[in-house]
């Protein structure tokens, strides 16, 4: 019996001259390693809007609003911090790898859920004749610039990609009741509406 007893003395001898084997939280802050999964966070400028953390979000705490109301319409990406289980899919399957990430933020205690928010805003493009969402400007943007030269291909990208050049001194308007035809293939259309265009121009369907 006298064995385990030294072996006990020993170790609190250690402890002693070791110090605590604890923090002092919450009377210090803890800071933690740089791989700890702690609160996601949006990057306004690398985030593209494109919505792939909301579609592999296992809890579903990332909400996807679009106002098509607003001047100019916006697409709003709001993670609910107080559902997340910080799984990082988020971050793992971001399309620019760097438009969302999980900081060592872990002190989330807060007495108002409406805080446990973190959003970001994107400016929304809308069909020209429909006014069907097609998707983030940012989004669009991104594709293009991707895509290089073959962007050329779709008259959407040019016009948004190219729009910058000010080459046009504003847009061209349209008559609503007029049918779509040739004349509006160079136009930011959804794909429902340029299937439509490019059917009646080849098959005059």
């Amino acid at each position: 019996m006298k064995k385990p007893k030294l072996r006990e003395l020993g170790e609190a001898i250690k402890a002693v001259v070791r110090g605590p084997a604890t923090i002092k939280f919450p009377a210090e802050p803890y800071e933690a390693p740089p791989a700890f999964r702690g609160k996601p966070q949006y990057f306004e400028d690398d985030c593209i809007g494109c919505k792939a953390c909301a579609e592999v979000c296992p809890s579903q705490c990332i909400a996807v609003d679009d106002d098509v109301g607003a001047a100019p319409p916006v697409r709003r990406l709001t993670i609910h911090t107080d559902a997340c289980i910080f799984c990082g899919q988020c971050e793992l399957n971001c399309t620019t790898e760097k438009g969302v990430k999980l900081t060592t933020e872990y002190n989330l205690a807060c007495f108002d859920r409406s805080a446990c928010r973190e959003t970001v805003e994107k400016e929304l493009v809308l069909c020209e004749v429909c006014g069907a969402v097609i998707g983030c400007r940012d989004h669009l943007l991104w594709v293009a610039e991707r895509l290089g030269a073959k962007r050329y291909a779709n008259p959407t990208l040019i016009l948004l990609a190219d729009g910058e050049l000010g080459l046009v001194s504003g847009e061209a308007r349209r008559d609503p009741d007029r049918p779509l035809d040739r004349s509006d293939t160079m136009r930011v259309l959804c794909s429902a509406c340029r299937r439509t265009t490019v059917l009646r121009e080849t098959w005059g369907v």
